[in-house]
C-alpha cells in the first residue's frame, strides 16, 4: 500500500498535467458551414477563439461507403491539411451524390483541438445553380456572355425574334466557352433571349430572365446630306430672322429715346430772303431772289 503522500503527490501531478494540457490545446472551430453553388463545394468556418500565432486546419470527410465498407472511417480532404484560410474546397471530394460528414480542427504549435463537425449531412445534389447573362448589341451582331464559369455546368442559349413566329425565328446552342455571338441579324428588329443552366450530376435546372434587345436600323447614303441640308437651312433662317429682330428693335429704341420734336411756329412764317450774286457786266450788279419759307410738313 502506498504511503498517503506519494498518493497526493501523484493526484497533483496528475492534475498539473490536465491543467498544462488543457491550457496549451487550440479552441475548435466554430460556425462551420457548406456553400454549394454550380456544384463548386465550399467549406467555410470561422477561426479558433484561443490566441494562436500561425493557426492551421484539417478537414476530414465521411460518405456512406466509408460508413458502410470502412468500417465508418473518415477520409482526409488532401487540398485541406495543415491549411492557414478558415476555408476549403471541396469540390473533387465529394463526387457522389451521397450524403457526408464533414468536420475540421484546428492546429497550433503541435496541439490539436477538438473536431468540429458540421451541423447537417451534405449532398451534392442540393446544390445551386445561378447565372447571370449579359448582352451587347454590335452593329447587326449579338454578343451573350454568361457568369459564373464552371466546368461542370452546360448552358443553353435560346434567342428569337419579337413580333414573328417563335418557332420559325428560334435559335438554340450550347454555349461551351460561356459566350455566343449571333452575327447577321436584320437591322431594326427586336430579338429575345434567354440562357438555361444544369449542372453535370445535378437534376436541377435555372433559366435567366428574357432580355430583348434592338438591332439599329442602317444609315443610308442620301440621309447624311439630308440632314446636312436641313441643318444649314434652319441655321440661315435663324440668322435673318435674328438680324431682323436686331433691326426693329434699334427703330423702337431710337424713336423712343431720340424722339424728333417738330420746329417752332416762329421758324414756318413765310418772309422774303434776298441772296445777293454776281452777274455779268451788262446787266444790274445786284439781283434778288425770293424763296419762299419751309413750311412745317418740310
Amino acid at each position: 500500500m502506498l504511503p498517503e503522500n506519494d498518493v497526493i503527490s501523484k493526484l497533483l501531478l496528475l492534475v498539473l498535467h490536465i491543467t498544462i494540457n488543457s491550457a496549451s490545446r487550440p479552441s475548435a472551430p466554430w460556425n462551420v458551414t457548406m456553400e454549394s453553388v454550380n456544384m463548386r463545394h465550399l467549406l467555410r468556418w470561422s477561426p479558433s477563439r484561443a490566441y494562436c500565432y500561425d493557426p492551421h486546419y484539417s478537414v476530414q470527410f465521411q460518405g456512406e461507403w466509408e460508413l458502410l465498407f470502412k468500417n465508418g472511417a473518415w477520409e482526409e480532404a488532401m487540398e485541406c491539411q495543415h491549411t492557414l484560410r478558415p476555408e476549403c474546397d471541396l469540390t473533387s471530394d465529394l463526387a457522389s451524390d451521397s450524403d457526408y460528414n464533414i468536420r475540421v480542427r484546428a492546429e497550433c504549435n503541435g496541439h490539436n483541438s477538438e473536431w468540429t463537425t458540421l451541423n447537417t449531412t451534405f449532398n451534392r445534389r442540393n446544390t445551386i445553380i445561378a447565372i447571370i447573362m449579359d448582352v451587347e448589341v454590335t452593329g447587326d451582331a449579338v454578343h451573350v456572355f454568361i457568369s459564373p464559369r464552371s466546368l461542370t455546368m452546360t448552358v443553353t442559349l435560346t434567342m428569337w425574334e419579337q413580333g414573328e413566329d417563335y418557332d420559325t425565328t428560334k435559335k438554340v446552342v450550347d454555349v461551351q466557352h460561356l459566350s455566343h455571338t449571333f452575327p447577321g441579324l436584320r437591322q431594326g428588329a427586336t430579338y429575345c433571349l434567354q440562357a438555361k443552366a444544369e449542372v453535370e450530376g445535378s437534376h436541377q435546372t435555372t433559366s435567366t430572365g428574357i432580355q430583348c434587345v434592338s438591332i439599329p436600323s442602317p444609315q443610308w447614303p442620301w440621309q447624311i446630306p439630308v440632314v446636312v441640308t436641313s441643318v444649314l437651312a434652319v441655321t440661315i433662317a435663324l440668322a435673318c430672322l435674328l438680324g431682323w429682330a436686331t433691326k426693329h428693335r434699334r427703330l423702337v429704341v431710337q424713336n423712343t429715346c431720340f424722339h424728333k420734336e417738330p420746329l417752332p411756329s416762329v421758324l414756318v412764317d413765310v418772309w422774303p430772303v434776298t441772296i445777293p450774286m454776281l452777274v455779268e457786266p451788262h446787266e444790274s450788279l445786284v439781283g434778288t431772289i425770293t424763296i419762299p419759307a419751309l413750311s412745317a410738313k418740310s
